[in-house]
């Protein structure tokens, strides 16, 4: 079977020569499209076992559990990229953000930071929430940029809405690459598509059936607080379209809380990206509900549902030869749909294809200048 993927471009291009370390691997959403893209991917690792496995089986033979804290540079393959997304819960504006002093994960973009000082890879990509950037953390991620920097190595970071970059979803995302000084070469962000060509629902999934549990087509349908008030919000509402009844019995006490809300009862619209495709798609107040009069243009098809994990894979432009073993529970499919959309992985994959050829021909060129010299 071949591992291209037509609906998002990503054909799979010959071996580029350059390898790869992904930390915080996951599923392996990201590194699909890195080894599409012609990375060779020679160590992964991340601290679920179901992660790993599903990773194993659609990427290769290369990943293991284990928890980065413990992991030494010198136990590890050489490779010229290390990429990676640390946790990114401490630094989401929704919930606590306690950033480094979240007890569970606040310290892990320090080790991040540890392993690429300790392998010294050509290049590095990270990425993250834009909470990491927001006024809250920002003293942080400067920390970090800074101690790159005192490494020797030359960052760039930009804050991307992936739907302007053929992601069929409304995701934003901080992505810094760090590029070892002497490669003596400059990494550069790929370009956005034309407005034209941007994504939506429709275009992601509309071909696929109603769910029918094969090739992980399954998934959660609506929550039982919601049922007795979904079908009178339309596509494209949320709980503000129900009476004024409906939304204090709906809400509960979350009526007085105030605020902007609008993730409660919220329906997508086939015809629009979708939002951000989390690790949590079952949620009260992030709700991203089809409405099967949306999908099929038809008032006479009821029924209201949430993305199966087919369908979130879709939306996160990763080719349906991927699979998660159907052991796996279905809340953990979900998880591990997260993470960065594998036409990303692909564009930034190439960029930093060409990044690294640049960086060759240049210390080519330095070479072929001491030689000169030295004869002279």
């Amino acid at each position: 079977m071949t591992k291209s993927e037509s609906r998002w471009g990503m054909n799979e291009r010959k071996r580029n020569g350059f390898t790869m370390i992904d930390l915080f691997c996951g599923a392996g959403i990201g590194a699909t499209g890195f080894s599409l893209a012609g990375f060779e991917i020679v160590y992964a690792i991340d601290n679920q076992t179901y992660a790993v496995d599903t990773y194993n089986k659609n990427i290769g033979n290369h990943a293991v559990v284990g928890d980065i804290r413990t992991l030494k540079g010198a136990d590890i393959p050489d490779a010229d990229v290390i990429t990676g997304g640390f946790p990114c819960k401490p630094y989401s504006l929704i919930g606590s953000g306690k950033g480094v002093n979240d007890e569970k994960n606040g310290d892990l973009g320090y080790h991040f930071f540890r392993i690429v000082k300790e392998k010294k890879p050509k290049a590095f990509l990270l990425e993250n929430v834009g909470g990491l950037i927001s006024k809250k953390h920002r003293a942080f991620f400067d920390e970090l940029v800074s101690d790159f920097e005192s490494e020797g190595y030359c960052v760039t970071w930009k804050y991307l809405n992936l739907w302007e970059y053929g992601v069929p979803q409304k995701r934003q995302r901080v992505f810094a690459v760090g590029v070892r000084e002497d490669v003596k070469s400059t990494f550069v962000f790929p370009q956005p598509v034309q407005a034209g060509e941007r994504k939506s629902i429709r275009d992601a999934i509309g071909d696929l059936p109603e769910p029918d549990n094969r090739h992980n087509h399954r998934g959660y349908g609506i929550r039982n607080d919601e049922a007795p008030f979904v079908q009178a919000v339309p596509p494209g509402g949320n709980w503000r379209d129900l009476s004024e009844e409906d939304q204090r019995v709906f809400l509960g006490n979350a009526f007085n809380s105030g605020g902007g809300r609008t993730g409660f009862l919220r329906k997508v619209l086939f015809d629009n990206p979708a939002w951000t495709i989390t690790s949590c798609m079952n949620g009260k107040n992030n709700a991203q509900i089809v409405d099967l009069r949306d999908k099929y243009q038809s008032e006479s098809c009821t029924g209201n549902r949430r993305f199966t994990v087919r369908e979130c894979l879709r939306l996160q432009t990763v080719p349906d030869w991927f699979q998660f073993s159907e052991d796996i529970s279905l809340a953990k499919q979900y998880e591990r749909c997260s993470g960065i959309p594998s036409l990303i992985a692909y564009k930034l994959g190439i960029q930093l294809e060409e990044m690294l050829i640049g960086g060759q021909s240049s210390a080519q060129q330095d070479s072929n200048e001491f030689s000169d010299d030295y004869c002279q």
